[in-house]
């Protein structure tokens, strides 16, 4: 930093008084001003500043001012009053040296700088200072402002802006600028005088004339002016290929895979079309696909069409073909196609879809395995049924009849149980998921007794069921025949087997000796028919009644059941001269209709 020697100017004045006259301070120093350097081109900022102080009272002011002076006369002015302050303070200001103020020519200028400050409390005073610098010539630059980068065969417009290297926003404004463009040979392609617009931008309109894809070198030039400098700038110009079109004609959704062995595979053709922005074919490229399974070069077919016949050499899934179209003329195309690589289907079908089997026995599968594609190799399969605790593995041939043979242990629990049937290899693939259902079935065994049965009322017995593996069965279904009648008198669910049963009996069903014919059954049991004998006895009431006869000391016992009477007479003495009352006895009985029975007194 440079700094003149400035005018140092101290005044202190005070004044005292006494008694009712107030006290006021005035002080002001200016000690220096100076500027960044001394030495400036046209863009650049003149960054001024100046240390005083100055402190007054309320009724004082102060006042500064920053100025420049160029060769064209007064440039800049930045004036303003400051508050007191009895503390050193630096004012500063800043000023951009504008070509419209100046001329500097090839030689330069000079100009001024200026500050001056004025104080007044009660006492006028001011300072101030000069300083002397010299303007030359700004150097400008070139910016671009578009990418330089353009399509071949399509017209594209670069911009530019010329501008100070100091401010963007100082332009080089309606002068004249040359762009010279040379290709990667150093040949000259187009060279073109023009003047830039009020804010120093120039066009450059690029078109397929100039050149073909490639590098190409572009010089922005100008002879200078009074207030800027001569220049010459240099940029890269690139010229893409022509954008192209690779389009998909004809591709299959999906193909089969291999088989196990690689032996078998499927081929799928593939077609694609190499065109240009106006669609016109593109006959000279080279056309690759990739895959993850592989990769080739396709076939040139003319008018724009490349083919080529894929082998699917790989297993099921979606791929991703990736094809590439390379043309020196043109960018990079690409393009992709998805083809679902499916599995070889198979279908499982067993000679009846249900099978039944009683518990402690073994049941054979009899079942078939068809395939889509022949590939003539044997296909492992797993059967699980876990319910049934068995599991298998074995290698079957399609289209030969196969055999699975299942266990079925005592301890599996009647009912249906599934096997499920699956391939172990990917290559495979069930139409439908193939299972088996399986019913288990049981032994049970019956035993009917302590059976009683009264005429019109009820036919009690105890029933007892128990399975293969000696389990109380619980719930049963009991269908009740009497003597030869193909029509059950009763049919009834039995909760529980193991607790006395009760069954009405109807008033058809006489007293006396039937065959009664149980048949038995419980779900995923055997049926049991068991045919017994059993009486129905008819329900009496007896009423005795006792006297003593008057002749003879005679005893009669008259019994009278239901609607019958019947005498009973029997000598006896009463032991006794007194005439004891009747005695009445209440008891029930069972008889058979049309008997009389003795009965002794003593009872």
């Amino acid at each position: 930093m440079t700094r003149k020697p400035t005018a140092l100017l101290t005044i202190s004045i005070l004044f005292f008084t006494c008694f009712t006259i107030p006290v006021s301070a005035f002080y002001f120093d200016f000690q220096y001003f100076e500027t960044d350097k001394l030495v400036y081109e046209v863009g650049e900022t003149i960054d001024m500043v100046a240390k005083l102080t100055a402190d007054f009272s309320d009724e004082g002011w102060c006042y500064a001012s920053f100025a420049i002076v160029t060769d064209t006369g007064p440039s800049f002015a930045d004036e303003y009053f400051i508050p007191p302050s009895p503390t050193v303070r630096y004012l500063n200001s800043s000023y951009t040296i504008m070509p419209d103020y100046t001329s500097p020519n090839e030689t330069g200028v000079q100009a001024f700088v200026l500050f001056s400050v004025e104080i007044f409390d009660t006492v006028y005073q001011s300072a101030g200072d000069n300083i002397e610098i010299i303007i030359n010539r700004g150097h400008l630059t070139t910016i671009p402002l578009s990418p330089l980068s353009v399509q071949y065969g399509l017209n594209t417009s670069l911009s530019l802006q010329i501008t100070s290297i100091y401010s963007n926003n100082i332009f080089y404004a309606n002068e004249p600028v040359t762009l010279h463009v040379k290709n990667s040979n150093s040949q000259t392609v187009f060279q073109k005088n023009t003047t830039t617009t009020s804010e120093g931008i120039l066009q450059l309109n690029w078109s397929e004339s100039l050149g073909s894809p490639g590098l190409y070198n572009l010089t922005v030039s100008s002879y200078g002016t009074e207030d800027f400098l001569p220049f010459s700038d240099l940029f890269q110009v690139t010229v893409l290929p022509s954008i192209s079109n690779l389009t998909i004609i004809s591709s299959p959704a999906s193909v089969y895979c291999q088989s196990p062995d690689g032996e078998h595979f499927e081929q799928a053709e593939i077609i694609v079309e190499h065109t240009d922005l106006e669609s016109r074919a593109i006959n000279d490229s080279t056309i690759q696909w990739i895959a993850t399974f592989g990769s080739g070069i396709m076939t040139n077919l003319g008018s724009g069409l490349y083919s080529s016949t894929i082998p699917f050499n790989t297993c099921p899934g979606l791929y991703h073909i990736n094809f590439t179209a390379m043309n020196s003329q043109f960018q990079t195309a690409n393009t992709t196609t998805v083809i679902d690589v499916l599995p070889n289907q198979i279908q499982f079908s067993s000679i009846q879809p249900y099978w039944n089997v009683i518990r402690s026995q073994n049941i054979t599968i009899e079942f078939l395995i068809k395939q889509y594609l022949e590939w003539n190799q044997s296909i492992e399969l797993q059967f699980i049924a876990e319910s049934l605790q068995f599991e298998q593995r074995f290698d079957v041939q399609p289209n030969v009849p196969s055999f699975v043979t299942i266990p079925i242990w005592h301890s599996i629990s009647v009912g249906h149980h599934t096997v499920y049937i699956s391939h172990l290899n990917e290559y495979y693939q069930f139409v439908v998921s193939p299972e088996i259902n399986i019913l288990v079935t049981g032994t049970m065994t019956a035993n009917v007794s302590d059976e009683i049965a009264f005429y019109d009322e009820t036919l009690e017995f105890n029933l007892g069921l128990l399975d293969d593996n000696n389990q109380t069965v619980y719930l049963a279904n009991v269908t009740i025949f009497c003597d030869n009648l193909s029509i059950p008198f009763t049919i009834t669910d039995i909760i529980n087997s193991s607790t006395p049963q009760a069954i009405l009996l109807p008033p058809w069903i006489s007293p006396g000796l039937h065959n009664i014919t149980f048949i038995i059954s419980s779900q995923f049991f055997n049926t049991i028919n068991i045919s017994i004998s059993i009486r129905v006895w008819m329900r009496t009431n007896i009423t005795i009644v006792i006297t003593t006869s008057d002749n003879n000391s005679f005893t009669k016992c008259s019994i009278n059941e239901e609607s019958q009477d019947y005498d009973i007479t029997e000598r006896i003495s009463s032991g006794s001269t007194m005439s004891p009352p009747p005695i009445l006895y209440n008891g029930t009985t069972s008889t058979i209709p049309f008997t009389t029975r003795s009965t002794s007194l003593d009872n």
